[in-house]
């Protein structure tokens, strides 16, 4: 069995609920722990989608992150504190 060194439990808030991760995962990966597979819609027939490419080339897992949209949580590393959020539509806030 591997063994990892994940650190200390940091919180952060996704649509407003509290989600624990580690230092070291991405939103993306902290997300898909703590079962949310669904990172936003397609812009026209509202269709879920999903984590894609995991490495920042695609768009499918654009999201809210501290208030500014169009950020790919698959490439960005986890911060106690944070706010994501689910983005609708095409760069469009929740607000």
């Amino acid at each position: 069995m591997l063994d990892f060194e994940r650190g200390e439990k940091i919180f952060f808030s996704f649509n407003g609920q509290e989600i624990e991760a580690y230092p070291t995962e991405t939103i993306a990966a902290a997300l898909h722990a703590a079962g949310v597979s669904k990172l936003g819609e397609s812009p026209e027939l509202h269709r879920p989608r999903g984590l894609f490419c995991a490495i920042g080339n695609c768009s499918s897992c654009f999201m809210v992150v501290d208030g500014k949209p169009n950020m790919r949580v698959c490439v960005i590393n986890v911060k106690p504190g944070m706010c994501v959020e689910e983005q609708k539509g095409k760069g469009e806030l929740n607000y």
